[in-house]
């Protein structure tokens, strides 16, 4: 076997009918009847996607009656059996396909646009026209409305699961103009918000991740984007591939070999295997979980679309409880909300190192006596007040070393007596 015929890459094809019918039927009667080592995803009400392997050459990989692959079907003639049933199947074009694509198609296209449209364009050459003056040209009367409605980004639900405290929560707020919701639980914390906006994990350093942020869009498919430790970043989306499903019966494939080089077409055409290793997070995620939840349900995946997303955020370690209550959108949990930036600097100091330090953190030393203070400002103001008199005894002294130290601990005490001020103000 050519060592070109063994590498392929899998095609996302689509196939359409031409009058909207579903060509489901016979789109798998055309692949199982060629033993195309194919998969299929339902109808859309337009057009039905199909994953084909596609070999270098523009072989499709099928197997012969022994069960065994073979190359001896072109991309081209697949088509060809499509277009006798009346379908059109459409796959990815190469360069040199592209060459070769129905020049009078295109032309046809360009045709129409410039009947319907040609005039339109020609009058905005003039700089000094606007939208406004395209009516009675094939635009619509409220173009600005139409358009503005149309770009306009759609808010996304979001999820974030990190071992940041609350400090993030009050710039992601501010950031974003929007209310964000803090939950805890253990050394896991979850952010809850919508938002319009372009946007990165705000982040305070390795000890704060992985950050494991769950888009939820209105339409369309819910994606995650994960941060490790390095810094690395990858995107998932786990509900890709949960409706597709072969068209052949891998069970019922003799040649071990070719039922396994099958299974593992279609369980790693979404890359995410690659992208889960390419985070290098070692034992710190459970990848068979994670890669179970990205599975096509026929596969033995995840059953069921918000499952799916659940078991992903999960197989990194997050507890299920605070999975729960991040995905339950009225749901509890301590909300900031954007207050200026001269407002939410205050309150970050305010907050103190309980809300900067990880979670993972918090019962180190240091960690511990800021909890212990924190929770008694009685001792914090006369500890701050002992701190200020070791400053203006230090800052009266003959060393210029021993005054410098002395002038720091006085504005630090200053503004730590500030601080507990206002905190037992609050209590």
């Amino acid at each position: 076997m050519p060592a070109d015929q063994i590498a392929f890459h899998v095609t996302y094809a689509s196939v359409d009918s031409g009058d909207g019918s579903d060509p489901s039927a016979d789109t798998e009667r055309i692949l199982r009847d060629q033993r195309v080592l194919a998969a299929v995803r339902g109808f859309d009400g337009d057009e039905m996607t199909v994953l084909i392997p596609v070999t270098e050459s523009g072989a499709v990989v099928a197997l012969d009656d022994g069960d065994r692959l073979r190359f001896d079907l072109s991309a081209s003639e697949l088509g060809g059996l499509f277009a006798d049933q009346g379908l059109a199947l459409q796959l990815g074009l190469t360069d040199d396909e592209f060459d070769e694509f129905d020049e009078e198609a295109l032309e046809a296209v360009d045709a129409e646009l410039e009947q319907e449209y040609g005039e339109a364009f020609e009058h905005l050459d003039d700089p000094a026209d606007s939208p406004h003056e395209l009516t009675g040209f094939g635009m619509p009367e409220d173009a600005d409305d139409a358009d503005g409605d149309l770009f306009a980004p759609e808010p996304v639900r979001v999820v974030e699961f990190s071992r940041r405290g609350p400090w993030a929560a009050r710039v992601t707020a501010q950031l974003l103009d929007t209310e964000v919701a803090y939950l805890e639980a253990g050394t896991w914390s979850a952010y809850r918000y919508r938002t319009d906006r372009a946007r990165g994990a705000v982040t305070g350093g390795s000890d704060d991740a992985p950050v494991i942020e769950v888009n939820i869009p209105q339409h369309g498919e819910p994606w995650v984007e994960v941060t490790g430790e390095h810094g690395l970043a990858a995107g998932f989306w786990p509900n890709a591939e949960r409706l597709t499903r072969p068209v052949l019966d891998i069970d019922a494939i003799t040649v071990p070999e070719s039922a396994a080089l099958y299974r593992r077409m279609l369980s790693e055409a979404d890359g995410a295997r690659d992208d889960l290793t390419a985070l290098g997070m070692g034992q710190a995620v459970d990848a068979e979980a994670a890669l179970q939840a990205c599975l096509p349900e026929a596969l033995g995946g995840i059953a069921g679309e918000d499952a799916r997303l659940r078991a992903f955020v999960a197989a990194f370690g997050v507890p299920v409880s605070l999975i729960d209550a991040g995905f339950d959108e009225n749901g509890a949990g301590r909300r900031f909300a954007p207050r200026g930036w001269a407002r939410t600097a205050g309150d970050l100091l305010l907050g103190g190192i309980i809300e900067t330090i990880p979670l993972t953190r918090r019962d180190r030393p240091v960690a511990r006596i800021a909890r212990f203070l924190r929770k008694r400002p009685v001792v914090g103001a006369a500890v701050s007040t002992a701190e200020l008199a070791a400053g203006v005894a230090l800052s009266g002294g003959r060393s210029r070393l021993g005054r410098g130290i002395g002038i720091l601990l006085i504005i630090d005490a200053i503004a730590d007596l500030v601080i507990w001020t206002i905190r037992m103000r609050r209590r």
